[in-house]
């Protein structure tokens, strides 16, 4: 049998979680400024150590990069290397009704063609050109549920951002 102390604390406790869910439900839309940076991740080795891959990375991906042996390196005949584009980060959450600001600094590569898709595949932002070494801001009201994606055309499917928008309580 539950004492006097019990009852009460669980009853506060349900209320608390009414609460909570009632002020979800009303919840306001917010604006979600979230710092993004465009990298180009690379790795090397030499003939030595591993093999260069049977397939050029470049048949695979607009995103990746390969220098075979003899290129990636003129000192060191025997280096090869590979890369790829990215923002990072790669994934982000809102929810429906919010607005985001990306803040996006481009460490590498010296062009990127850019554009955010809604759920839909229509654009979001205006396709622009964004450049090494420079910060970009760019908003949009997250209206649609579903996935809207920040996509580097010359880089896709690497260098893209989900962003999941979830439906307000």
């Amino acid at each position: 049998m539950k004492t006097l102390t019990q009852f009460r604390t669980a009853t506060l406790i349900g209320l608390l979680l009414l609460t909570n869910e009632a002020m979800a439900q009303k919840s306001i839309p917010t604006t979600h400024t979230i710092f993004m940076t465009a990298v180009e991740l690379k790795g090397a080795t030499t003939i030595e150590k591993l093999v260069p891959p049977s397939v050029n990375p470049k048949d695979l991906s607009k995103g990746y990069d390969y220098k075979p042996p003899a290129q990636a390196d003129k000192n060191d005949p025997k280096k090869w290397e590979v890369s790829s584009y990215r923002f990072d980060p790669g994934f982000v959450t809102v929810i429906q009704g919010d607005t985001v600001k990306l803040t996006v600094f481009i460490v590498n590569g010296d062009e990127h063609v850019v554009r955010i898709a809604d759920p839909d595949g229509r654009d979001a932002i205006t396709v622009t050109k964004w450049n090494r070494g420079r910060e970009y801001n760019v908003s949009f009201v997250a209206k649609k549920l579903g996935s809207y994606q920040l996509i580097c055309s010359a880089h896709a499917p690497t260098m893209t951002t989900t962003i999941l928008v979830l439906p307000r309580k």
